[in-house]
């Protein structure tokens, strides 16, 4: 049953642009750009480091422009202020999780038979793991 106090709720994501607000994913984005420049510079590799830059920068615009004529990329962009959204963004996050899960052990089981690199790979499962085993034990208490 819903109450006042939820619908004020609602109301207040939906005007900031959801939980996260909209600017928070372009602007990380950018600042990411930023690190990419930086970091690729101080390796002296100019094409990666502008290519980063670019990538990021894009991504962002992408979002910021985009999000106004595509329910998609407004969810990317941190705009999910009703249900539905919320549904796709869990839906999503859980495709992800499983995608990752097998990308993690097929890496981790391909290291083994070229004989380097397990340990990186087991290390990734294994947080891998340990967090959605956490966040699970956390989530049920919580109700």
């Amino acid at each position: 049953m819903s109450t006042d106090a939820d619908a004020e709720a609602e109301e207040t994501a939906r005007r900031r642009g959801g939980r996260r607000g909209p600017w928070i994913v372009p602007v990380t984005a950018i600042v990411m750009g930023g690190v990419f420049l930086a970091i690729y510079l101080g390796h002296h590799k100019v094409g990666m480091a502008v290519g980063g830059l670019a990538v990021m920068l894009g991504y962002a615009a992408i979002l910021v422009f985009g999000s106004r004529r595509s329910e998609a990329l407004s969810l990317l962009r941190g705009k999910s202020s009703d249900e539905r959204g919320r549904s796709i963004e869990q839906r999503a996050a859980s495709v992800t999780l499983h995608v990752l899960a097998l990308v993690l052990v097929g890496g981790y089981i391909v290291s083994m038979i070229q004989g380097r690199g397990q340990d990186t790979w087991a290390n990734l499962c294994a947080v891998l793991g340990g967090v959605y085993i956490l966040s699970t034990i956390i989530l049920t208490r919580r109700g």
